[in-house]
């Protein structure tokens, strides 16, 4: 009876995350496709985004992440230091995958 339950809570956690993927990946598309340089709503958005523990939320973060760099690069560094902290493994895992694409 527990494993069921730990089931059911797990696929929910993770529809939670797919739906709050959904909604701030309309976000992310909506700053970047129309420039948007406000950072307090760039930042906001970041701080949702880093939240959704998926590898979807994680390249959603990383996309917003790289264009705000952009904008404002001191700022943007003070989220890669979140990053390696919160999901080294992730973090680590996506530098590899850049260095390959070298």
């Amino acid at each position: 009876m527990i494993d069921n339950n730990m089931k059911e809570l797990a696929k929910y956690i993770m529809e939670c995350y797919e739906k709050a993927y959904e909604i701030h990946k309309l976000d992310v598309n909506h700053i970047i496709d129309n420039k948007i340089t406000d950072i307090n709503y760039i930042e906001r958005t970041l701080d949702n985004c880093l939240v959704i523990y998926t590898e979807k939320g994680f390249y959603l973060f990383l996309k917003l992440l790289f264009y705000y760099s952009d904008i404002d690069p001191e700022k943007s560094y003070a989220y890669f230091d979140i990053l390696k902290e919160e999901r080294k493994e992730e973090y680590d895992d996506y530098i590899k995958k850049l260095e390959k694409k070298k």
